[in-house]
């Protein structure tokens, strides 16, 4: 692993970092999207009463994580929580009771996490032998592609992610895996 090793993951990951703050801060695809509430400060009142801790909050749970419940305790709670969510609503919300201060810590991290993802691409890549530039590229994007569809289509298949949400993100993830792609074929591996 010399320098351009090196090089290639932290440009990509660069490369990367920027086509996402370009994709979400100066395209309206993710906004459109997204939905607001009509009372932002009610719901942000219940939510501080009701959740009592920080976390990931899924309803109607029914219970289903009440310690000390015997399996038919368990399935009946179950089977009232599927009877529930039949009849709506369903929720899936990340809750952060103490507030987030800016967006300079989820940047940086953000950045790491790309650069990160983008030497674990370049191990890939450089274990499939005599491909074109382009080969390495379209590799590097299905590859990429297929992470990002998958963790997609699984939250759209079971917590009713919205279609267009999730197409979303997954074209935006075979975007910046294009732009991330063509610089770890580039620099990242020997020319054929």
């Amino acid at each position: 692993m010399g320098a351009r090793f090196w090089l290639a993951g932290i440009l990509s990951g660069l490369v990367m970092f920027a086509w996402g703050a370009a994709s979400h801060m100066m395209l309206p695809w993710h906004e459109a999207t997204m939905q607001t509430f009509r009372d932002e400060d009610l719901v942000a009142e219940v939510l501080m009463k009701e959740a009592p801790v920080s976390g990931i909050y899924v309803a109607p749970m029914a219970g289903m994580l009440d310690e000390g419940l015997t399996s038919e305790q368990q399935e009946r709670r179950m089977n009232e929580a599927w009877d529930k969510g039949a009849r709506g609503p369903n929720i899936f919300m990340s809750f952060h009771r103490e507030g987030k201060d800016g967006m300079a810590t989820p940047m940086i991290l953000d950045f790491a996490a790309l650069v990160l993802m983008s030497f674990m691409m370049l191990f890939l890549l450089q274990a499939v032998p005599n491909l074109t530039f382009m080969g390495k590229v379209l590799f590097v994007v299905i590859a990429g592609t297929v992470g990002m569809a998958l963790v997609q289509l699984e939250q759209w298949i079971w917590w009713s992610f919205t279609s267009g949400y999730v197409l979303v993100n997954i074209l935006d993830g075979a975007i910046r895996w294009a732009f991330g792609g063509m610089v770890l074929a580039k620099l990242g591996t020997k020319s054929r």
